[in-house]
């Protein structure tokens, strides 16, 4: 159980380093393989189907083990925080990951 004390890891990441991120953290798994293929590929003819199959994927992985990974938007100088990815991968979000 964890107490007051303790502290969890933190890293924040902008999108293209989270899209690195989830690259390098998932496409070496063997549950998806067309994933495999994601580690030789340019980030920008990736789909944005599979960044948002690979942030679900990475979310509820995160999950198993206590952490959580939300994405945060400026919109009009207001910070916004966002749980989910719908089925359009967001642009210019930072990312928050906490294991």
């Amino acid at each position: 159980m964890e107490t007051a004390n303790e502290k969890q890891p933190v890293i924040t990441l902008n999108d293209e380093s989270f899209k690195h991120y989830l690259i390098e953290r998932y496409s070496g798994t063997n549950e998806n393989s067309n994933w495999q293929k994601l580690k030789d590929a340019s980030q920008e003819l990736i789909s944005s189907e599979t960044w948002v199959q690979l942030f679900n994927h990475a979310k509820e992985d995160l999950a198993k083990k206590g952490g959580s990974l939300i994405g945060y938007e400026l919109v009009n100088n207001i910070l916004l925080s966002h749980d989910g990815v719908t089925s359009h991968w967001p642009m210019n979000w930072m990312w928050v990951i906490r294991f």
